[in-house]
């Protein structure tokens, strides 16, 4: 296992026991920070990181892990989200200056383009320190849980679109879709597809009305989390609900699987995709700005100054 100096470990996978030394480390920073980062660190990713997956970092003091970078890509190898936390004990003693040295050079090495920071908007050491490494704010995001007891009467207001689980030959339609959805290159919403449907916890289903196809809607478990994520629809179909038909159908399944919490993430400047989200059910619980560090313009390490 690869091991650097002053502590600081970074493993090509994470064992069962880190993965339960990194729960317990996000316990002791929620109970002091007074906000969950349960969702933001993905646990349910953290011992089944894909072959190649830039690694996460930790950092132990005395044999107790004080400190913690959780590395998430998700679709797009060439841009990483990083979650770092330190514990409330051992702040202030450059122990996140140093991890996040050693997050950037890890992602330099795996050839990543696109560092995102993830600071939660309750956080007050986070803007300052995400500020320290030269990052620009890239884009806030709202997560939000179903809250059952607003899910309304699911009636339809379209002719009925029908979801069906997708496979390798749907990934061109489905490509062709998102990429129109969110104004992105095909061949890039096709590569990305493509690494997520090799994921055995995803299930990636293609929406069809009069045999049409006009949707993609994709879940993830996630340690006992369904997250309800690649949610497009044809821009041409937007407006009349059958964005609405998907998501309330892929939530009653989920429900009907025996799915207990269903969470959705939205972008906070996406106001037609939050009202629809609240119309379905869903309920904010935080907000997380995500703030970005474009690697191909830093040749080596920058230089932090915040001393987390």
């Amino acid at each position: 296992m690869p091991t650097d100096d002053d502590g600081i470990m970074v493993p090509v996978w994470l064992s069962t026991q880190q993965v339960s030394q990194v729960r317990a480390l996000a316990g002791v920073c929620e109970g002091r920070d007074g906000y969950s980062m349960e969702a933001r660190l993905d646990f349910g990713t953290l011992e089944t990181r894909p072959e190649g997956s830039v690694s996460d970092v930790l950092w132990y003091e005395s044999g107790q892990l004080v400190g913690f970078a959780g590395m998430n890509s998700y679709g797009d190898p060439s841009e990483v989200e990083a979650t770092i936390l330190v514990h409330p004990d051992f702040r202030r003693k450059g122990i996140g200056r140093r991890m996040a040295r050693v997050v950037v050079r890890e992602c330099q090495e795996h050839e990543v383009r696109r560092l995102l920071i993830v600071v939660p908007q309750e956080s007050r050491e986070g803007p300052t320190f995400a500020a320290a490494m030269g990052t620009r704010h890239s884009h806030s995001e709202y997560t939000m849980d179903l809250d059952t007891r607003r899910i309304p009467p699911f009636e339809p207001i379209h002719d009925a679109v029908e979801l069906r689980p997708a496979g390798a030959e749907d990934v061109p339609v489905m490509a062709a879709i998102v990429a129109s959805a969110f104004a992105e290159p095909v061949q890039e919403e096709e590569q990305a597809l493509v690494r997520l449907m090799k994921d055995p916890m995803r299930t990636t289903y293609l929406a069809a009305q009069d045999g049409r196809p006009v949707g993609v809607i994709q879940s993830a478990v996630s340690d006992g989390r369904v997250f309800i994520i690649h949610f497009a629809v044809r821009p041409e179909m937007q407006g009349q609900g059958i964005g609405r038909q998907m998501l309330m159908a892929i939530v009653r399944g989920l429900q009907n699987s025996g799915s207990q919490w269903i969470t959705i993430e939205v972008e906070t400047e996406n106001r037609n995709a939050l009202s629809l989200y609240q119309r379905c059910g869903f309920v904010t619980i935080n907000a997380t700005d995500y703030e970005l560090l474009e690697l191909p313009r830093i040749p080596t390490a920058p230089e932090l100054l915040f001393d987390c």
